[in-house]
Parts: structure tokens; sequence; C-alpha cells
């Protein structure tokens, strides 16, 4: 992530059990799980499973392309933290595919 997206980081084992304690909505290929955060920004994490897509090249697109994607609607995200969960067992996401359910989650949080 550049240089000011790089704090919007959710790292650690703590702070993402205490995300997935939080809401849950699902879309085709995505889980997401939310909850509100203390701090003034909102933070994203994103997992992507080596038994659902075994190439790290492949991996790393997909998180790079939420990571973008949640940059495109990080005023939507203001004082939340989110976890994306990848589903197993599919095809790679195309990236409109994952944009369309990204406005769809965007929207139930509005």
């Amino acid at each position: 992530m550049s240089g000011k997206f790089r704090n919007s980081r959710l790292t650690g084992q703590t702070a993402f059990s205490a995300v997935y304690a939080g809401a849950r909505y699902a879309t085709a290929d995505l889980v997401y799980y939310y909850t509100r955060s203390s701090l003034p920004q909102g933070r994203v994490g994103v997992v992507v499973g080596k038994k659902a897509f075994a190439g790290a090249v492949v991996r790393n697109r997909i998180k790079r392309r939420l990571r973008e994607l949640y940059r495109q609607f990080v005023a939507v995200f203001v004082g939340l933290d989110l976890v994306i969960v990848v589903k197993s067992g599919r095809r790679e996401p195309e990236y409109g595919s994952l944009e369309r359910q990204f406005e769809t989650l965007a929207g139930k949080i509005r």
C-alpha cells in the first residue's frame, strides 16, 4: 500500500479476531467481516488462502485488486475495520466482478 494507506492495514491476530466477531456479509466470491473501530480512519485486512489459490502470484494479484478497491471506496469505510476473505473453490475473480461486489457492500454499509 502506498504512503497514506499504509496505516489503513489491519494487522495482528487480535485485530482480525475482533473483526471476525462483528457483522458478516457474503457475496459470490467474497465474505466481508466488519466492525466499528475506535480509530478515525478505516482499516482493511485481506485473506486469500493457499488452498483457495495455490499460486502466490494469483493470491497477491487478488490482494492488490482488493486493496485498490478499498482505496476507491475508502470514504464509505471511515471508522470501520474490514476483513475481506476470498472464498475457496472458485476461479480467480475478475476485477469487474470484484468491483460490483464492493459496490454492493458499500451500499449495504451506507
